[in-house]
């Protein structure tokens, strides 16, 4: 399933509509945007698509965001970015220290 139809189910928007689909776009964008950052995601390639935490995550974001709340967000979802982002900084530190071996 594709990342947006999660993104629709999240917010329980079963209907086509373009100024909702507009909104979700721009919603995903900013979750796209704010959670690189947040978890410290550096690396290009990486999509929520795939499944795990971040996904959970971007999803969470999403259906706060939805519902003008996404100041609870970060409150609510604290010790879960603080580990998301913990295991994106080990991953950013090996990847350095493996390059600099070389």
């Amino acid at each position: 399933m594709a990342l947006v139809d999660k993104v629709r189910r999240k917010l329980r928007v079963i209907y086509r509509d373009d100024e909702v689909n507009e909104r979700i776009d721009e919603i995903m964008e900013q979750a796209d945007s704010d959670l690189r950052s947040m978890l410290g995601i550096t690396e290009h390639s990486f999509t929520f698509e795939d499944g795990g935490t971040e996904q959970a995550l971007f999803l969470a974001y999403c259906f706060y965001e939805w519902n003008d709340a996404l100041d609870d967000f970060e409150v609510n979802y604290a010790e879960k970015i603080a580990k998301c982002r913990d295991r994106w900084l080990a991953v950013e530190y090996a990847q350095k220290a493996a390059s600099a071996e070389l």
